[in-house]
């Protein structure tokens, strides 16, 4: 999809923020005010990226003003609530909880303010043999207040994924990669270590799914304001929210949501897991045009997971010795 009709959605002579944008934002300054988040400043993203096969190059990262971790969006970003939209990019399916996340973006967002989210369909990337995420999922991460991936999530990302192009692993690599997999969990207990991860996968009509139980959970301040299904031979789908007024009571905010909701008209998904044929025909057509884009992601993603595999080799030679 071209990121420019994200332009087309938003104001751009009005204050707004963009989300994880690395070294591609989509708005740039010269488009207007726009303020750069991320989960950690430029000198540390350019230390993690240095490593040539992220596919980034940190002399072009954005200098990034805010930092969101451990506290709030609206605390990151001084207490302000002065943005005429948020962007975000292929980030939402990394977040450790996606209710809480919406809730913060909303809580910096100016009435009638927008979010808009470019999504990979998981039916056409290396998410493709996971299911599609489960309400109980997204209930339970904003229960818990979740601000680090757990260890289901990245087991479940490094594990079940399936890259296009990786060739099949015998048996014997199997097993390394599963225990491999239980070895990166532990190091995040054990280490309090930030292990990024595809948290959530989503298609259109999941993600329809997820807005709309939070918003009958009184989490999501929002209507859809627009909804562009994947395109044919293509691997991502683009999500606009608009953020309603604190004035109104429950009661509006979810007759508001729900009509939008109902305006949609999604295309039927017919599969959502496995490798069907005739979407394994549409997922090569969609990925030819971002191979590089997700090869790039994968094996930056997977890199501590590849590191733990090999030590394990090297240590289980040296036994056999």
């Amino acid at each position: 999809m071209d990121r420019r009709l994200i332009l087309d959605l938003i104001d751009l002579s009005r204050p707004g923020l963009e989300i994880g944008a690395l070294d591609k934002p989509t708005v740039t300054r010269d488009h207007g005010p726009v303020a750069y988040v991320d989960r950690a400043d430029r000198a540390e993203l350019a230390a993690w990226y240095a490593d040539p096969g992220h596919g980034i190059d940190p002399a072009d990262l954005v200098d990034v003003d805010h930092v969101w971790g451990e506290e709030t969006l609206l605390q990151a970003v001084g207490g302000r609530r002065a943005f005429a939209y948020v962007i975000a990019s292929h980030v939402i399916e990394h977040v450790p909880d996606v209710f809480g996340w919406l809730g913060e973006i909303a809580a910096v967002l100016e009435d009638g303010g927008r979010a808009v989210f470019a999504v990979p369909d998981k039916r056409f990337s290396f998410d493709y043999p996971r299911p599609p995420s489960t309400s109980g999922e997204f209930v339970g991460a904003w229960l818990e207040g979740r601000r680090r991936p757990n260890t289901r999530q990245i087991f479940n990302h490094f594990h079940d994924t399936r890259p296009e192009g990786v060739p099949d692993r015998d048996e014997k690599a199997l097993t390394e990669w599963a225990q491999g997999c239980v070895a990166l969990c532990r190091r995040a207990v054990s280490q309090d270590e930030y292990i990024d991860a595809h948290g959530w996968v989503f298609t259109p009509v999941s993600m329809a799914r997820a807005l709309d139980l939070a918003s009958r959970l009184e989490l999501l301040p929002f209507r859809i304001a627009d909804f562009q299904p994947t395109p044919p031979g293509d691997a991502e789908f683009l999500v606009t929210l608009e953020r309603l007024p604190d004035s109104w009571d429950f009661a509006a905010r979810r007759a508001a949501f729900h009509e939008s909701l109902e305006a949609l008209d999604l295309p039927p998904e017919t599969q959502t897991t496995g490798a069907a044929p005739d979407l394994l025909a549409r997922a090569e057509a969609a990925i030819a045009h971002a191979q590089a884009i997700e090869a790039s992601t994968f094996w930056r993603m997977t890199a501590p997971l590849r590191r733990i595999v090999d030590a394990a080799r090297r240590i289980s030679s040296g036994s056999r010795r």
